[in-house]
């Protein structure tokens, strides 16, 4: 049977002060150690998420940025196309003047050559036609 003498409280009371004991020495700088690490933890994966919103806002501003920069580059090659098509007009009617001119005035010269020999053809054919008959017959006339 179940003796309930004064050593059940004397052990009861032990038992309690154990805890106590090993709960101060044990259980509460365990318990308070754990918590610092879950903090630590928390806190790092709240500065990992700040670092991924900042990485995905300095990826979205980059983007940004580098739309701009492509949609300016091709205005700006646009630009440059319509200035070179332009000029390119531009000089080919100066060179399409230019060959006009010299054209006509090669055309002029070439007339007025033309008019020359044939003036001075003219002016000998008398001479011409003595020297073929002179030829011909052999003799002079």
């Amino acid at each position: 049977m179940i003796n309930l003498d004064i050593t059940l409280i004397i052990q009861i009371i032990e038992a309690l002060i154990l805890t106590f004991i090993l709960h101060q020495i044990l259980i509460k700088p365990v318990m308070s150690t754990i918590k610092e690490r879950e903090q630590q933890f928390k806190g790092l994966e709240n500065e990992i998420q700040e670092l991924f919103s900042s990485a995905e806002e300095a990826l979205k501003k980059y983007q940004e940025e580098l739309n701009k920069a492509r949609e300016e580059g091709v205005r700006k090659r646009e630009l440059l196309k319509e200035e070179a098509r332009k000029y390119e007009k531009e000089l080919l009617s100066k060179v399409m003047r230019e060959a006009e001119e010299r054209k006509n005035k090669w055309a002029q010269e070439f007339a007025k050559h033309l008019e020359e020999i044939r003036t001075q053809l003219l002016a000998q054919k008398e001479m011409f036609a003595n020297l073929i008959v002179e030829r011909i017959l052999g003799r002079k006339v």
